[in-house]
């Protein structure tokens, strides 16, 4: 059975960006947009926030759903001067609590541009201390700075992408970049072969009726 992933986007747009004329819901719905998109590809069984969402409501969701992981997704603030990377909050920073933050923090903090702020223990958080699944709750660098602003607003994907990339990872799922699949080369298998035509026909209409691309080729002598 699919694990189940809960994802739940700020919902504060009253946070505004330091450029860019948005604000944090609106970028963190689109990280996790994101997220959602690279967890399905993986396997995983997602539900998302819809954007604006109460925060208890969510807790509520992903509670009677049965999620296997919680996570917030929100982008941080402090004094408009300090771009500060990659902040991981957790209930507890021990067993598996600290294993799946560490895995989102050792994929999310290289590619954000502050020094990074590491991960920390919070029990004050209700979707920390509110939900039955383990949380973990993302901040994706700071938006009161121009440069950390600008950076969330260019590469929501990316972030998105580092969060399921984490996920993966602790869950025990092989990443696949998208590319992976695509070749120019393709591989043909042949079920059979058969000397008479009427054979060759009740195979082929066999192999459509389960679905099968299958033809036939003649081969002389």
């Amino acid at each position: 059975m699919a694990k189940k992933i809960y994802i739940s986007p700020s919902n504060q747009n009253s946070n505004l960006y330091a450029s860019g004329n948005t604000n944090e819901m609106v970028q963190c719905n689109r990280i996790a947009e994101a997220t959602q998109y690279h967890l399905e590809r993986h396997g995983f069984d997602v539900k998302k926030a819809p954007q604006g969402q109460n925060m208890w409501t969510s807790i509520n969701e992903s509670n009677s759903w049965g999620a296997d992981l919680h996570v917030p997704i929100h982008t941080n603030a402090f004094n408009g001067n300090l771009t500060g990377g990659t902040l991981i909050m957790l209930y507890s920073v021990s067993g598996e609590n600290l294993k799946a933050g560490q895995a989102i923090f050792n994929q999310l903090a290289p590619i954000t541009p502050g020094s990074d702020y590491s991960i920390r223990s919070n029990t004050g958080l209700a979707e920390l201390n509110s939900t039955k699944a383990i949380a973990v709750y993302v901040e994706c660098e700071f938006h009161d700075t121009v440069d950390g602003a600008n950076f969330i607003i260019n590469n929501t994907d990316k972030l998105g992408e580092a969060i399921a990339h984490g996920i993966c990872d602790y869950f025990g799922v092989k990443w696949n970049d998208e590319d992976d699949n695509t070749s120019d080369t393709f591989y043909r298998v042949q079920v059979g072969a058969f000397s008479k035509k009427e054979n060759a026909d009740k195979q082929l209409e066999k192999l459509k009726k389960e679905g099968y691309d299958a033809f036939i080729v003649e081969v002389k002598k």
